[in-house]
């Protein structure tokens, strides 16, 4: 018989409070030994995972808070909390989870790019923009620090910068490439690159054909070489109504879980 993912995790959840239950039975009053406390942790880890893979943000981000109350000075828990926070766009309590850690000089470059995702999400862009370097200054082959970086200075109207900085992400890009190809299409388009905009979306395209904000952006992007091609002093106001709705879809691709 075929498990569902929902039925799965339910059972997670189940082991985890018989877990617990084990660790008090017997007439243990005393805290609980280190190996208790591993299987629990571990079942609540595995319990969010299946939560995420099975599109149960809600419930991930319970157990997840559940696993890192357990252990608040765990930068990586703490890091995977503070993802998922942000998958369910509860940007600023993920502020608050992982602010202590991106301020710390060691916490990890992985830790200050998401930290710079959620500054981005809450539209800091200078202070992304701060973590995202420090990021790469840790790291100079964290794909998402360069695409948060990227994304930051678009939005500060520096577009030659951002080019290079998501032409550096790509270049260290591991997995579908499309988010940041679309990101860099969406410059180059600001910048009046059409013909270079329009090629990256069809290479975006051919990647990810389900993606609909690519198709839109490829459909648009289109209609202003048509544009440019019919009249080579095209109405300003139709270039500047179109590139708002180009800029209008950069953004951070969601993390997907470990």
């Amino acid at each position: 018989m075929k498990i569902s993912q929902n039925t799965a995790t339910k059972w997670f959840l189940v082991s985890c409070s018989c877990l617990i239950l084990s660790a008090c039975a017997g007439g243990q009053t005393g805290p609980m030994d280190a190996d208790s406390e591993a299987r629990i942790d571990s079942a609540l880890a595995r319990a969010a995972t299946s939560a995420q893979n099975s599109g149960e943000a809600a419930q991930s981000v319970g157990l997840l808070e559940k696993l890192y109350n357990r252990n608040p000075h765990d930068e990586m828990l703490a890091l995977r909390y503070a993802s998922a926070l942000r998958d369910a766009e509860y940007y600023n309590r993920a502020l608050l989870v992982l602010a202590p850690f991106a301020n710390d000089e060691k916490s990890a470059s992985e830790v200050k790019s998401e930290f710079a995702s959620l500054q981005l999400a809450l539209g800091n862009y200078p202070q992304a923009e701060q973590y995202a370097q420090k990021a790469i200054l840790q790291n100079e082959k964290n794909a998402q620090a360069y695409q948060a970086l990227g994304i930051a200075l678009d939005a500060q109207n520096m577009y030659p910068e951002a080019e290079r900085a998501y032409r550096k992400g790509l270049d260290n890009w591991v997995g579908d490439p499309a988010p940041i190809i679309n990101n860099l299409a969406l410059n180059l388009a600001s910048q009046d690159y059409l013909e270079e905009a329009i090629e990256l979306l069809e290479k975006a395209q051919s990647v990810s054909p389900d993606r609909p904000e690519i198709e839109r952006n490829l459909r648009i992007t289109r209609a202003l070489l048509e544009t440019k091609q019919l009249s080579h002093s095209p109405r300003t106001s139709d270039r500047l109504d179109a590139k708002k709705k180009l800029e209008g879809d950069s953004k951070p691709e969601k993390k997907p879980a470990n």
